[in-house]
């Protein structure tokens, strides 16, 4: 990294990006963002991303298919998409600073140089055909429409392969935690939590009838804001949930950690609750329509919930892609099915030993909170209503899409 930065600094581009591609064939190499930042900067500010620019000195030799111009931009930029969710704000100034000062002079340039601790200029004004843009700006949630560039921000779903990479790193996750949270009992194989988490896996395959498109966590749900005195886990809470999805159009799973599929047990404040008629009427109906999945004993829900969000469910799609597109008839929320109803904000450290794209871009297309006005037992408030705040209708990674006559980043 020293010698990288060394070229950089002394305008040497040529022998830079010939140490960076060298260090992106070594495996045990692991580029950070600053990295990729530092040699966009380099070449940026010596005007190579302009266009018609002459080609980088030795670039013939790096196996790189342009060697100079947007097209070096955009071929650059595509590897870091590939190894970087994001920049910082920091990153982000240095390669407007950069840019600025290579296309200096140049008719599609209108860029300034601003201080390096200056924030990055927020724009909304559409950009001229051919003009050389590097701002912040405000997207439509709605629509994910950059209005500078007019360039249409894409979701980016997790790819199949990369779905049965998240399904096994599950497998192998549970069976770590499972030794933790059951610690070393005699009578139980650290491989009993990855056996039943596959078992789940194979019935989600097996099952016929409708694919599910909504996976409920369930005790988020039956214990949202129940922290008052007489608060419970709160099976009305949890139809409440069921109805209101089944009546947008949804097919609905439940998964609910192993002790509150019966009639008592102890509640995460360890105080002991007995359902009543009302509450076991709702708790057996869902069993009997198979709408609710009692995680086996000492198993971690979560890892439940997280799957059957990315299971093929073979037999029941058959092979049918149950997206949800943006003018749907019956009013449903675009995005990928199925969706996950839960408002765990998934901070707990174990999340990190997922690899992060896959994490990213499971947890932006899967994920939708909610919010109503909490049960007391059966009762709640007329009019009371679910909100739903729906997963990402575009990434929040770095990506380039079409935009007039170029590329937009």
């Amino acid at each position: 990294l020293p010698i990288l930065k060394q070229y950089c600094e002394s305008n040497d581009v040529g022998a830079a990006l010939a140490v960076f591609k060298q260090m992106q064939s070594i495996s045990t190499v692991i580029l950070e963002p600053e990295n990729y930042v530092l040699l966009l900067a380099s070449i940026a500010e010596n005007g190579y991303f302009c266009k018609n620019s002459p080609p980088i000195q030795g670039i013939s030799d790096l196996g790189l298919d342009n060697e100079s111009g947007p097209e070096l931009f955009n071929e650059l930029v595509s590897e870091m998409a590939d190894d970087v969710l994001e920049i910082s704000s920091a990153s982000a100034s240095r390669l407007h600073n950069a840019l600025a000062v290579g296309f200096k002079g140049r008719p599609e340039n209108n860029l300034k140089e601003m201080h390096p601790l200056a924030s990055m200029p927020v724009s909304r004004q559409p950009a001229e055909s051919n003009e050389v843009v590097a701002c912040r700006i405000s997207l439509d949630r709605s629509s994910g429409i950059c209005p500078v560039t007019n360039a249409q921000q894409r979701l980016l779903v997790l790819e199949p392969s990369q779905r049965r990479q998240l399904h096994d790193d599950l497998l192998s996750l549970s069976r770590d935690q499972f030794v933790k949270f059951a610690g070393k009992r005699e009578d139980e194989s650290p491989e009993r939590a990855a056996e039943e988490l596959q078992k789940f896996s194979d019935w989600l395959d097996d099952r016929d009838g409708e694919p599910f498109t909504a996976i409920l966590d369930g005790a988020n749900i039956g214990y949202y804001m129940q922290s008052f005195d007489k608060g419970r886990f709160n099976y009305h809470q949890i139809k409440f949930m069921v109805d209101t999805l089944e009546e947008r159009g949804e097919n609905v799973l439940v998964v609910i950690p192993n002790k509150y599929g019966y009639n008592s047990f102890y509640t995460s404040k360890a105080h002991h609750q007995q359902l009543d008629a009302a509450e076991r009427t709702i708790m057996n109906d869902l069993l009997r329509r198979k709408k609710l999945y009692k995680v086996p004993p000492r198993c971690l829900d979560d890892f439940y919930w997280m799957l059957a969000s990315v299971s093929d469910q073979v037999s029941a799609r058959k092979g049918v892609d149950l997206s949800v597109p943006n003018d749907d008839p019956s009013g449903r929320w675009p995005g990928v099915r199925p969706v996950l109803i839960s408002n765990d904000q998934m901070r707990d450290h174990k999340w990190e030993l997922l690899e992060p794209r896959l994490f990213r871009r499971w947890y932006g297309c899967h994920i939708v909170n909610y919010n109503f006005t909490a049960f007391v037992m059966d009762e709640c408030v007329d009019g009371n209503e679910v909100f739903f705040s729906q997963a990402d209708f575009f990434s929040r990674e770095i990506q380039g899409n079409p935009s007039g006559c170029g590329k937009a980043w």
